[in-house]
């Protein structure tokens, strides 16, 4: 890596907290739902933090590669192997399935979820995953142990929805704010950063295996998931990501040696 051209994680995790509230900050102060006009503009703008600020670290310089090849990367389904498809597909289906197993409150079927909430679940991957793991968990595990970069990936990817949640008309909106559906919400995200990080690191580095594993996740759970067991939902997902935690702990207990473009360096016993 050259001198100066080094990763910044700290400045891209919280440019992009600081860059969607101050968006969405401005759509609560409009009073209206989000997708009203001229508010989903602010909605659009704010819901693309990170996309924009790590691009803009990129593009300065602030990376191991120019931008196109980052997001080559991160959006090329090509770089995924096909084994990795079905492995991104179970530990979803085991999320998924297993509160509904557990809880007499949760079920499978349709939800019948407006078209919006599935549009913007399956861009969530594409539009999330390249800045919160693409970049920032990558370049914090040159520096941190996996497990420790993953829980701060966790806890800034959690504190990014908050706005949300007083935006009309959101997702989050319909949890309410303080409700057990509001901490049950963060409680899981931080909970499941830690099998995101597996995932990436497990399929070499491709990092289209935590877009796609984000985008899948949501479309799920917006479209199939019914009814809401809180305590059961994030205890599974707490308990795969001890599982796997365990299961790689040689990893994730330290930190990982700076990635060349393509993952190279991460290929090492996994693949």
């Amino acid at each position: 890596m050259q001198a100066g051209h080094a990763p910044a994680p700290w400045l891209a995790l919280g440019g992009t907290v600081a860059w969607s509230w101050l968006l969405w900050g401005m759509a609560v102060l409009g009073g209206q739902p989000w997708l009203a006009f001229p508010t989903v503009l602010l909605s659009l703008a704010g819901f693309l933090g990170p996309v924009i600020v790590p691009s803009l670290l990129i593009a300065r310089g602030r990376w191991h590669e120019p931008l196109g090849a980052f997001w080559r990367r991160c959006l090329d389904p090509r770089t995924l192997p096909l084994r990795w498809y079905a492995v991104t597909g179970g530990l979803l289906a085991v999320l998924v399935g297993l509160p509904a197993l557990l809880s007499a409150d949760v079920a499978l079927g349709w939800t019948g979820a407006p078209a919006a909430f599935l549009l913007v679940g399956a861009l969530a991957g594409a539009v999330e995953e390249p800045g919160w793991r693409g970049y920032g968990l990558v370049a914090l595990q040159e520096r941190l142990p996996v497990l420790a970069a993953a829980l701060v990936v966790g806890v800034f990817w959690a504190l990014w929805h908050l706005p949300l949640f007083l935006l009309e008309g959101t997702y989050q909106s319909g949890l309410g704010v303080g409700t057990p559906a509001f901490w049950g919400f963060h409680l899981a995200i931080v909970a499941t950063s830690p099998i995101y990080a597996w995932l990436l690191d497990a399929s070499g580095g491709v990092v289209f295996s935590v877009v796609l594993f984000h985008a899948l996740g949501n479309l799920a759970n917006e479209a199939v998931v019914l009814g809401s067991d809180v305590p059961t939902d994030v205890a599974t997902e707490a308990a795969i990501a001890v599982v796997l935690v365990a299961f790689a702990w040689h990893r994730m207990r330290r930190p990982l040696p700076a990635r060349l473009p393509g993952g190279e360096a991460l290929d090492d016993g996994w693949r």
